[in-house]
């Protein structure tokens, strides 16, 4: 790791580059590492490293790899620049970030001078000492004179600029002289349209006294007019009322015939409505009539089959009664001719109430054969 060397300032008060490393990353690539301080707030543009010798200059741009070089206070800086051809005739460097920050770095392989400083604390301009280069005093000094050339150059541009103002100004007297001679040429003719002038007063105020007496004249004319004006307006506006009476009136039978025409089709449409509740009832009560003809004709069917079935019933209940009678009647007869007197006996109870078991069997099925009716 390359040892790290005293701050180098800036022009720039309270700003300060604490160079860690300085050296080659490969064979083509030059790497600049260290710390800012005093760069709070500061915007850093693409880093720049002009490289200085005899009457020779020789600028590298930082690569984009490590873009966008923000600083911060203390925090490590790192920038590399393309530097291919090594030449030994280099005496130092110049690292630019703005505009106003520039620092003087030593080459690689030179040792820096002094001890280490603290971070922010002023500090000589670091200088390489670097076998067969020239001293520092005369690297300043061709520096001096780098910057008394860039001074007087700036000089000579300020001349020249001043140069042009001076022509500027001098072609704006010459215009304002040409204007001075106009303005003395137009004091000439004012004069001579002043006398113009009142002779044109007089005239006009001869033409103004006929102007006022035709004014007079026209404002008599005007007056009348005004006159029937008001008349021809007052007649306006009554026409105006008894039209405006006759549209209110207008629009108070538009209204009321409105009124009258919605009252109208509100009433056909209750009367459409109540045809058609009519007509509905109407078919319900018919379809009623015939569920209720179709209820009678089936009773009135009913009821013959339930008289019918009740006199079969009846009729059947006789026979059977008869038959059972006549059966009874025989086993009896028969049953008293084989019988002990005692069985007899018994026969004739159980006999005596067998109608009463058979009108009771017949009984129920009627009330049975009615329920399903």
């Amino acid at each position: 790791m390359a040892e790290a060397l005293e701050p180098a300032t800036t022009g720039t008060s309270g700003i300060a580059f604490e160079l860690d490393r300085i050296q080659m990353s490969g064979a083509d690539r030059l790497e600049v590492g260290g710390r800012w301080f005093g760069v709070r707030g500061r915007r850093f543009i693409r880093p720049s490293l002009t490289l200085v010798a005899d009457e020779e200059h020789r600028r590298l741009l930082a690569d984009l790899d490590h873009k966008p070089w923000a600083a911060e206070d203390g925090e490590p800086w790192l920038a590399t620049f393309p530097f291919e051809n090594q030449e030994d005739h280099w005496v130092e460097a110049e690292l630019s970030v703005a505009p106003d920050i520039t620092v003087t770095l030593p080459l690689p392989g030179e040792k820096p001078r002094g001890r280490r400083r603290r971070p922010g604390a002023p500090a000589e301009r670091a200088t390489s000492a670097r076998r067969g280069a020239p001293s520092a005093e005369l690297v300043r000094a061709r520096r001096e004179i780098h910057q008394l050339q860039r001074d007087l150059e700036r000089r000579d541009a300020e001349i020249a600029e001043l140069s042009a103002e001076l022509e500027k100004r001098g072609a704006k007297l010459g215009e304002i002289a040409g204007a001075r001679d106009a303005a003395r040429d137009a004091g000439v003719a004012a004069a001579e349209e002043r006398e113009r002038l009142m002779r044109a007063r007089g005239e006009a105020l001869t033409s103004r006294d006929e102007a006022a007496r035709q004014r007079d004249a026209a404002v008599q004319e005007r007056e009348e007019a005004v006159r029937l004006r008001d008349a021809a307006l007052a007649a306006r506006d009554e026409a105006l009322a008894e039209r405006r009476a006759a549209l209110e009136e207008r629009d108070e039978i538009a209204t009321r015939l409105s009124a009258a025409l919605a009252a109208q089709e509100g009433a056909l449409g209750e009367r459409d409505d109540f045809a058609s509740e009519l007509d509905a009832l109407q078919a319900e009560r018919d379809e009623a009539a015939r569920a209720r003809d179709s209820a009678l004709a089936a009773r009135k069917q009913a009821a013959a089959e339930r008289d019918e079935l009740s006199a079969t019933m009846e009729r059947l209940r006789l026979e059977r009664d008869d038959a059972m009678a006549s059966r009874g009647a025989a086993l009896v007869m028969r049953n008293a001719a084989n019988a002990p007197p005692n069985f007899r006996r018994e026969s004739n109870r159980l006999l005596h109430f067998a109608p009463a078991l058979v009108v009771v069997i017949i009984a129920i099925i009627a009330a049975l054969l009615l329920h399903v009716i």
